[in-house]
C-alpha cells in the first residue's frame, strides 16, 4: 500500500537544510541591507555637497557657517545656529530641515539617534569651513579636504546632554537650546586665543587626533564626535568639491602635513 506524506526523518532533513540555507543567506541579506543604507547615506551627503556648491555660487564663494568668533575663539553652539545653517541650504534642497523632517537628506538611514527628540541630523561639519567665515579661495585642496563626516552616537552620551521631556518649546531661554547638544561642527584646532599657537584656528591646520597620535605634541580629541566604523569598518565623508565616499578615519589623518582636515596644506 502506497503511503502519502513525509516520514519524521525526511521532515527533519528538510528542516535542517532550510536552517543551513538561512544561516548562509541571512548574513548576506544583512550585508546587502547595510550596503543599501550606505549608498543612501553617500547619496544624501552628495546632495548636501551640491547644495553647498550652489550656495557658494550665490554668495560670492562664502560658506554658510554655524559659529561666530567670540572672545577670540569660534563658538556659539545653539539650536538657532543649526536652524540657520540648514535654512541657508534649504532653497537648494527643498526637503525642510533635519530638525523637522527626519526622513530627508540630512540623515543617515543607519543613524541610531534619528528618533532622539530635537536631533538635527547625522552629519557634522569640519569647523574650518563652517565654524568661521570662510571663502572657497582659502581652501587649497577642495577635492581632498573633508567638509562633513558622519556624526558619532549615542549623541546624548558624547555631549552629556539629554533632551528634556517634554521639550521646552515655549521657553526659548531654556539652557537646553544653547547646549552642546546642538554642536554640529567639529573643532580640529586648539582652544586658545594665542595666535602664535601652531593650531590656532586662524592657521587652518588640524591638530593630530590623540586617538591616532597619542604621543604627539598638542594632539586633540576633536575626533570623538565622529562615527568612525558604522559602515564596513569605516565611515562616510563629504569633500569640499561636493563628492562623497567611504573612508577609514585613520586614512584621513596620516600626518600633520598629510591629512584631509587642514584647509591650507
Amino acid at each position: 500500500m502506497r503511503r502519502n506524506g513525509f516520514t519524521l526523518i525526511e521532515l527533519l532533513v528538510v528542516i535542517a537544510i532550510i536552517a543551513i540555507l538561512a544561516a548562509i543567506l541571512f548574513p548576506v541579506f544583512a550585508q546587502a541591507r547595510a550596503k543599501a543604507r550606505q549608498t543612501q547615506c553617500l547619496s544624501n551627503m552628495r546632495q548636501i555637497g551640491t547644495a553647498v556648491q550652489m550656495y557658494l555660487n550665490d554668495y560670492d564663494e562664502g560658506y554658510p557657517f554655524t559659529m561666530a568668533i567670540i572672545n577670540g575663539i569660534p563658538s556659539t553652539v545653539n539650536y538657532w545656529a543649526v536652524h540657520n545653517y540648514q535654512a541657508a541650504l534649504e532653497p537648494y534642497i527643498k526637503m525642510d530641515r533635519g530638525l523637522r523632517n527626519k526622513q530627508n537628506i540630512w540623515w543617515d538611514p543607519s543613524d541610531p539617534d534619528r528618533s532622539v527628540p530635537a536631533m538635527w541630523g547625522s552629519f557634522t561639519d569640519n569647523g574650518f569651513f563652517t565654524g568661521m567665515p570662510r571663502r572657497l579661495a582659502e581652501v587649497t585642496r577642495p577635492t581632498s579636504t573633508i567638509y562633513a563626516i558622519l556624526r558619532g552616537d549615542p549623541w546624548t552620551q558624547i555631549t552629556g546632554v539629554t533632551p528634556p521631556n517634554p521639550l521646552p518649546v515655549n521657553n526659548p531661554n531654556d539652557p537646553f537650546w544653547v547646549s552642546e547638544f546642538f554642536d554640529m561642527c567639529l573643532d580640529p584646532w586648539a582652544e586658545t586665543t594665542d595666535v602664535n599657537h601652531p593650531y590656532h584656528w586662524s592657521k587652518g591646520r588640524a591638530q593630530p587626533p590623540c586617538s591616532l597620535f597619542p604621543n604627539a605634541a598638542n594632539c586633540g580629541d576633536w575626533d570623538e564626535q565622529i562615527a568612525k566604523t558604522r559602515y564596513q569598518g569605516g565611515t562616510a565623508a563629504l569633500y569640499a568639491d561636493g563628492h562623497a565616499k567611504h573612508v577609514r578615519f585613520s586614512q584621513t589623518y596620516r600626518a600633520i602635513d598629510d591629512n584631509q582636515w587642514s584647509i591650507n596644506l
